[in-house]
């Protein structure tokens, strides 16, 4: 309070790692819009050895500093969330434990199943690692305690502080910047909004990494897919890194004009008739015309991958979309005959390949399921393949830049000839015209199964049943061979 009784929103002071736990009557938690416990094994041992040598050194000795942490005191929920810090505050809590056999006065900490699985694995590595004498160190830990008392200025600091060099990736960033964009006419109305748009956001983070080189889905999602289909235009195949990610996600978004939690809509196959999308507190969508309803599911969002993308509310549920398509053509259960087909090529011939063509084969097959839905994906699919495995067949190293170049020097981008189709048989036609590569399998004289190149031969015999053949010759043929036999 200042002496004329206003309310100062943001307080500042040094505490102990103690003394964070025990200021306040309100317990220290994680909100849903927060990722989950993500520090790995030398990240932990890192901390435990540097504490371990503090410990070591001789008395009288400075604070060991660990940085700013941020709070929102959220008075309604009698909580006090953690903004910035919960990966450094749970490591320390997990050390508590480890030294004093209990969690800290009020803190109540709780993370997904996906999150107690590091948990775990941090407590071993300090079961085993940990060489503190003193479990004193607890008071001599300190921080930097920035709290506030609006949600919204919690995003503001943790989206400033952040963007100006610490090193979080940019969907970290995109998060705290789109939940702090999402408005409303009421702040109940706001923080249920919020609460949604986080709770969509925590489904795509949990989701499981495509790639096994991948650490987190939703990096992988905006890294190789959205900014992908939306940047690699013509000729134009340029690197989608930290900078180039805030950009197209935070800085070209637009606002949306009139009520807030209503987004633009654009005309797609996905869309003929909607003008706006307004998200309801049930979780439904509104579409502006004839008030058409939508369920609940991601998919079934009107938006199209190129599209422009608007700030908070239209940010999240355009990554969802996304998330969600990607995870149907792969991974989630399916009952469609199209689906399962596909899901069986990726499976049988694409994973037998390199890992740069694999992201590829993926991101075309995200834009062609979003302009055409299941429409001809297995036999898309079976062309994509093929002419992919003749990159594979012709390198036995094949290195990012040679899966760029597949669209680079292309007759026309596959991904434009997607974008614009308006059928899949003009998708599937631009690759049977362009990526026949009759010459590099009628000439290859690869070994089956010897080395990555065989590997990936070998797959493509065992798919068509070519068992009783060695050669690819004619490879082009087998795929309207396996098309008719599918169809009979």
């Amino acid at each position: 309070m200042t002496s004329e009784g206003q309310f100062i929103p943001v307080h500042v002071e040094v505490l102990s790692f103690a003394s964070l736990f025990n200021e306040s009557a309100f317990p220290l938690a994680v909100d849903t819009y927060q990722r989950g416990f993500v520090w790995k094994d030398d990240k932990v041992r890192q901390l435990a050895d540097d504490l371990s040598a503090y410990q070591q050194e001789a008395d009288p000795k400075p604070p060991y500093y660990m940085g700013t942490v941020l709070i929102h005191r959220h008075a309604d929920k009698e909580k006090r969330f953690l903004i910035d810090g919960q990966q450094r505050i749970t490591a320390l809590c997990l050390l508590h434990c480890q030294l004093k056999n209990s969690l800290p006065t009020h803190c109540a900490l709780s993370y997904s199943p996906k999150s107690a699985r590091r948990i775990r694995a941090a407590v071993e590595v300090l079961r085993e690692h940990v060489c503190i004498p003193d479990s004193g160190i607890f008071d001599q830990i300190v921080f930097t305690v920035i709290s506030v008392d609006r949600v919204d200025l919690a995003f503001t600091f943790f989206d400033t502080q952040n963007n100006r060099g610490v090193p979080l990736h940019a969907t970290d960033l995109l998060k705290a910047y789109h939940l702090r964009a999402v408005e409303a006419e009421s702040v109940a109305r706001k923080e249920a909004l919020q609460t949604l748009c986080a709770q969509r956001w925590e489904g795509i983070q949990r989701g499981t990494p495509l790639m096994s080189h991948d650490q987190e889905f939703a990096q992988s999602l905006f890294a190789k897919f959205l900014w992908r289909a939306r940047y690699w235009t013509g000729q134009r195949m340029s690197l989608g890194g930290h900078d180039a990610l805030m950009e197209e996600f935070q800085q070209h978004t637009w606002k949306s004009e009139g009520d807030p939690a209503t987004i633009p809509l654009y005309r797609s196959r996905h869309n003929r008739l909607g003008t706006a999308l307004t998200l309801r507190r049930d979780g439904h969508g509104e579409i502006h015309t004839n008030r058409i309803s939508l369920s609940p599911k991601a998919e079934d969002l009107p938006f199209a991958i190129r599209q422009p993308i608007h700030k908070g509310i239209g940010f999240f549920l355009y990554a969802d979309k996304y998330a969600a398509l990607l995870r149907r053509l792969v991974v989630d259960p399916n009952d469609s005959v199209e689906v399962l087909r596909f899901r069986k090529v990726y499976e049988k011939l694409v994973m037998a390949n390199s890992l740069f063509l694999r992201e590829i084969f993926l991101l075309a097959a995200v834009m062609f399921a979003d302009q055409f839905d299941d429409e001809k994906l297995w036999e898309f699919s079976l062309w994509l393949d093929h002419a992919l495995g003749a990159i594979r067949l012709e390198k036995q190293q094949v290195r990012y830049e040679a899966a760029q170049n597949f669209f680079k020097q292309d007759t026309l981008n596959l991904l434009d000839v997607i974008a614009s189709g308006y059928r899949p048989e003009q998708v599937i036609a631009h690759l049977k015209a362009n990526h026949t590569h009759a010459k590099t399998y009628s000439d290859e004289t690869i070994e089956p199964g010897k080395g990555v190149q065989g590997i990936y031969k070998q797959a493509v015999l065992a798919y068509y049943g070519r068992i009783d053949v060695t050669s690819l010759n004619g490879k082009h043929t087998w795929i309207d061979t396996k098309l008719k036999e599918g169809s009979a």
